[in-house]
């Protein structure tokens, strides 16, 4: 299938680079719901080269626009890493009103609640659809991508990645489908959604084998609503070393100074970039 692609609204924001857009019926929904895809090309896209694809959630914060808020500026961050002779292509999935159940996985839910500070952080109340999410996306949207544009499509030139609950998402479609990810981000995710005992279990029961020679890196900070969360991603990371994931494999970086917003997430995108697609990441840097 062709895309109808459009040219992105804040041209002149993009740096380096070039966006298009298009809209997309998210199949298997039932409902029919569509959303807008972002697709950022880098300056080398010429059509012929291949490019690994970095999928991203939440679309409407990963590049610049005009509505004064922080961005994770995920162009910028592989502009970032041209020296060091590594590029690729962006595909962003905006963010819907349905936001909290299409990634918020379906794992059991925290019963206790969660609070910062002594005051409670409400949960996501809906059924979770994150499963029906993720099969749109490899089943749906990564095919019309590797058709249309100049894609590596193995696991190793795909990532999958996200901030808060699109963290989250991203950490269950790493599990969910390895065939598809050999790649992840994982920032500050929703963890304390869920049962933290629960949580260590279905890590504890997956069969490891499957993420052999895949790549997952955590961030976290310390500050806000990042306090509730770092206790379960540090538990999480631990179990994948437990698991023979070595530290080529699986890394954690942590800012005790950072807090739950995209600046923070920024600053850090290209050293997550750079572990996950170095082909030597050995070297230890800011990620353990």
């Amino acid at each position: 299938m062709e895309l109808q692609l459009t040219p992105y609204e804040y041209p002149d924001l993009i740096p380096a680079g070039t966006i298009r857009t298009f809209e997309l019926e998210m199949v298997p929904y039932p409902d029919h719901r569509r959303r807008r895809i972002l697709v950022w090309l880098p300056d080398d896209y010429d059509g012929l080269k291949q490019f690994p694809v970095i999928y991203l959630h939440d679309g409407q914060g990963v590049f610049e626009c005009r509505d004064g808020r922080n961005k994770l500026q995920a162009d910028r961050a592989v502009t970032a890493l041209k020296p060091e002779g590594f590029s690729a292509i962006i595909v962003a999935i905006d963010t819907s009103s349905d936001r909290g159940a299409e990634l918020t996985p379906p794992y059991p839910r925290n019963e206790a609640g969660i609070r910062v500070n002594g005051h409670p952080i409400p949960l996501i109340p809906e059924p979770s659809s994150t499963d029906t999410y993720a099969e749109f996306v490899v089943s749906t949207l990564k095919p019309l991508i590797d058709e249309n544009f100049r894609t590596l499509p193995d696991p190793e030139h795909t990532c999958i990645g996200g901030i808060s609950a699109g963290g989250s998402a991203s950490f269950f479609m790493f599990l969910r489908n390895p065939e598809v990810f050999g790649r992840a981000i994982v920032c500050s995710p929703g963890f304390p959604m869920f049962d933290f005992d629960k949580l260590l279990d279905i890590v504890d029961r997956y069969d490891f084998e499957r993420l052999k020679d895949h790549r997952i890196v955590f961030f976290n900070g310390d500050q806000s609503i990042d306090v509730t969360s770092v206790d379960y991603v540090l538990a999480v990371y631990r179990k994948f070393k437990e698991k023979g994931m070595d530290r080529r494999h699986a890394a954690f970086l942590f800012d005790s100074r950072q807090t739950h917003n995209e600046a923070a997430w920024a600053k850090y995108l290209p050293e997550l970039l750079h572990y996950l697609f170095a082909p030597d990441n050995s070297e230890k840097g800011n990620i353990d």
